[in-house]
């Protein structure tokens, strides 16, 4: 009912706005805002009651009527002969910052004594695979919350074509696996297996 109701209004204001390109005959159809998770949007009826799309409206009872109200706003700009750009509110105060978060930093990490981060404690099994076998090879490592690799990868295995290396999987793809272990609280030392 709600996006019927949306798209009602903005059919009108788009023959009123738009003479000549669109009339009567007009079928709008409305997909879906998209980047944004808006939940359901319902009609104040729906929401009053509170059933399941009532409820998860999360922006309120107004929501519909704020989306129409915007929408519309918005039609004049879809001329082809348009001039102007749309009003916009202020951007909202940032509060990441404010965040506080539950979950428990890791205070410590070292590498074994003699040992660095990155060495290899199991290699890769020499031999010849085949389709379905699985890889493994072990490192010292580190808790992986203490560096989020944000933009970057955990793990990348590289296969030799030639006389160049070519990255053949990252920790992105389904069939790897990645697979962090404290070995020691005291001394705050870890180890990583990595599987494919």
């Amino acid at each position: 009912m709600a996006w019927r109701m949306m798209r009602d209004a903005l059919r009108a204001r788009l023959i009123q706005v738009a003479e000549g390109v669109l009339d009567d005959r007009a079928y709008v159809v409305i997909a879906g805002p998209a980047n944004t998770y808006a939940q359901y949007v319902t009609t104040h009826e729906e929401y009053s009651v509170q059933r399941y799309e009532g409820a998860s409206t999360i922006f309120g009872p107004a929501t519909l009527e704020a989306y129409i109200n915007k929408y519309t706003e918005l039609v004049p700009y879809l001329a082809t002969n348009a001039t102007g750009i749309p009003s916009s509110t202020a951007s909202l105060p940032e509060q990441t910052s404010k965040a506080i978060s539950l979950q428990t930093s890791a205070l410590l990490d070292n590498p074994p004594i003699l040992q660095h981060f990155g060495d290899v404690l199991a290699d890769v099994e020499s031999g010849i695979y085949h389709a379905g076998d699985t890889v493994a090879v072990q490192f010292v490592g580190a808790n992986p919350r203490n560096n989020l690799r944000l933009e970057c990868k955990f793990l990348t295995l590289v296969r030799q074509m030639k006389d160049e290396w070519v990255v053949a999987r990252t920790d992105s793809h389904p069939s790897t696996m990645y697979q962090w272990n404290r070995t020691s609280k005291v001394l705050g030392t870890s180890k990583v297996n990595i599987r494919w």
